[in-house]
């Protein structure tokens, strides 16, 4: 909620600055071309109009423009100030729109000078209207960028998706969501607290260094100049960063052009020099040809095309909660998988009892006394169907969850225990040999196998039975098709996850993990180079999912996933993954006829310095430019419309 509050605030920030931008650009724009037809209609009809004119009073004009432009940066403050703080650290799309800001700004200056000394009226090749155009585009880009950012949560949170099946566990999933609130909410709570305790204690500390220095005679600082030498810092902390583009990609290009409009201007500048063109001259060309380096499609590119794969997405039932997820997804070479939920179908259900020494009631009724009260889905199953079953339920004194491992309670002062062989073994108890071939028997056969034992021997075993997912192998070929490993994590033994992972055709599998071992297996694939998606069902693989570069789920279930596959249909994942490469390269695609217009606009000013001898075409080509690069990004969208999702089948 909070993260939709704040994309909403950025929203209204930017309308307003939009709106502000749209009041400064119109009388820029009319000062720069209105004036053309009425110069010509005054001359045709023979009326003087004087100080009116900008030929006669050309550094007026210029003046006004000027300040206009100075308005148009302060309403563009945020952008063109994160672009300069970051453009020796790590350049961005912001960072070229500071860099043609300033050359625009230092183009029309030199103009100006230029005017000043030769006398000439120069007032039309002025770089001020196009650079408020600029920005007015870029802004109405960006606002595009966090509507759409905002509309995708929405969307989300007013549709919603029940899984089929699913409408009974809604209010129990309501409650359970109440009760993480409940928590966080109470851990945040203690983290402030302990944050003020430890504020409290530095300035203990401090204050105690200030005494031992003063008994030392040392001189100390005024604490109104610490104070004040704080402060600085701490309002910049405070400051938040402007929300980057939806798509990387984004400032990946704009790094490129940036790089290409330096190496260009330079280029010219040298050309033009040994030509013969003064260094004025050379200087204003210089800054010119760097302020065309700026594609205006630079912010058009994304809010155009991602709708398109949006709205695709939909059709299918698929939510993006993070709509710029796409660019991360492009770039995924490795996928885990869990067991419940990812490869089978996350529904186990209760397959037979084997008891030794206890009735298959007994050792139903211990295990649901044991689980009653746990979140695991396996002790939903155990108490549901002991109630129906109608086995007695224990009074349990004490209980403790072990993750991975599992449950000990004590039940009429006795220790119960259920979880796995190894765990039993390791705390002491006699698993008999009937009871290991039996359990190795069924988890060979891919099932779950779960050990109950009351002191120190063990009485029978569980068995769950969790169907796997029918069009699994398929997708496990499809991501093999587009190059991506695929590994299935469980928490289960390594007989049963052998079974499960030959059955979909997954070639690497972990086994016997617990939530942390889950979080550093996605940590060990990012260490060898993948970017790694996740699909997850249960809270235990919520460690894990934050880990992952990409979330994925095909229920909606404990954990928030970047994408929910609500269709259920497995063969959508390595679609997605083509999707969004396809929607990458549309990007791409836009910002490459952009910067191919914004590049063939300074061939046309190099056009007009070399036959005429000046650069009066100078505005009118750079707003062209801009013109051409957004109807590109209007058109790339179309690149889209081949793709349509097709399940089970490679063709694509």
């Amino acid at each position: 909620m909070d993260e939709k509050s704040s994309a909403q605030e950025e929203k209204e920030r930017l309308k307003k600055n939009l709106r502000s931008s749209f009041l400064i650009v119109l009388p820029l724009t009319l000062l720069a071309f209105a004036f053309s037809p009425g110069l010509l209609a005054a001359g045709a009809f023979g009326v003087d109009l004087g100080p009116l004119s900008p030929d006669d009073m050309p550094l007026l004009f210029a003046g006004v423009e000027l300040v206009l432009a100075l308005a148009m940066l302060l309403v563009c403050r945020p952008i063109v100030g994160r672009g300069i703080r970051l453009l020796f650290k790590a350049p961005s799309a912001d960072s070229l729109v500071a860099v043609s800001a300033i050359s625009a700004i230092a183009a029309s200056l030199l103009i100006m000078a230029k005017m000043a000394l030769t006398g000439e009226a120069l007032f039309h090749q002025l770089l001020f209207t196009p650079l408020g155009i600029l920005l007015t585009f870029i802004l109405g880009g960006k606002y595009l960028e966090v509507r759409l950012a905002v509309r995708a949560m929405t969307v989300v949170e007013e549709e919603g998706v029940v899984p089929p099946g699913a409408e009974e566990m809604m209010a129990a999933r309501e409650e359970e969501r109440k009760k993480r609130e409940e928590e966080a909410r109470r851990q945040k709570e203690s983290e402030a607290r302990y944050r003020e305790l430890e504020a409290l204690r530095a300035e203990e500390r401090r204050l105690a260094e200030r005494e031992e220095r003063r008994a030392r005679g040392e001189t100390l600082p005024d604490e109104d100049e610490e104070g004040a030498a704080d402060e600085p810092a701490q309002e910049e902390a405070k400051k938040e960063p402007d929300t980057p583009p939806l798509l990387a990609v984004t400032d990946a290009s704009a790094l490129r052009f940036l790089a290409f409009g330096l190496l260009l201007a330079i280029a010219d500048a040298v050309f033009w020099q040994t030509a013969g063109l003064s260094p004025l001259d050379t200087a204003i060309f210089f800054f010119c040809v760097l302020f065309f380096a700026c594609p205006a499609a630079l912010f058009f590119a994304t809010p155009f095309i991602l709708p398109a794969a949006l709205k695709k997405c939909r059709a299918q039932k698929i939510r993006a909660t993070n709509v710029g997820v796409f660019d991360t997804l492009k770039h995924v070479s490795a996928i885990a998988l869990t067991k419940s939920g990812g490869i089978t179908e996350g529904r186990p259900f209760l397959a037979t009892i084997v008891g030794e020494g206890l009735s298959d009631s007994a050792i139903l009724g211990l295990a649901a006394s044991a689980e009653n009260g746990v979140s695991h889905p396996l002790a939903h199953v155990l108490v549901a169907n002991a109630v129906s079953r109608g086995a007695r339920l224990a009074r349990v004194s004490a209980t403790s969850s072990i993750p991975g491992r599992g449950v000990e309670a004590l039940i009429n002062g006795r220790p119960v225990r259920l979880g796995k062989r190894e765990w039993l073994e390791d705390e002491g108890v006699e698993v008999s040999n009937s009871l290991t071939v039996q359990g190795d028997q069924f988890a060979a056969r891919g099932k779950i196998v779960i050990y109950l034992a009351t002191g120190k021997s063990a009485k029978g075993i569980i068995v769950f039975s969790d169907e796997a997912r029918s069009d699994m192998p398929r997708t496990i070929r499809l991501l093999e098709s587009l190059g991506v490993q695929t590994v299935m994590m469980t928490g289960d033994c390594r007989s049963t996850a052998k079974r499960v992972a030959k059955d979909a055709g997954i070639s690497v599998y972990r086994s016997d993990l617990t939530p942390a071992d889950k979080a550093k297996e996605v940590q060990m694939l990012q260490a060898h180079g993948h970017c790694v998606a996740m699909l997850a069902a249960k809270k235990e693989d919520e460690a894990a999912a934050e880990r992952a570069d990409v979330v994925l789920a095909m229920q909606d279930g404990e954990i928030t996933p970047d994408i929910l596959i609500a269709s259920g249909d497995a063969s959508h994942i390595p679609q997605l993954i083509n999707l969004s490469r396809r929607t990458v390269k549309a990007v791409r695609l836009a910002l490459g006829l952009a910067f191919f217009a914004a590049v063939l606009a300074a061939v046309l000013l190099h056009a007009s310095l070399f036959f005429l001898g000046d650069l009066r075409f100078l505005p009118l080509l750079s707003i062209l430019s801009m013109l051409c690069g957004i109807i590109a990004a209007a058109l790339a969208p179309g690149f889209l419309r081949s793709f349509h999702f097709a399940p089970h089948t490679l063709d694509y």
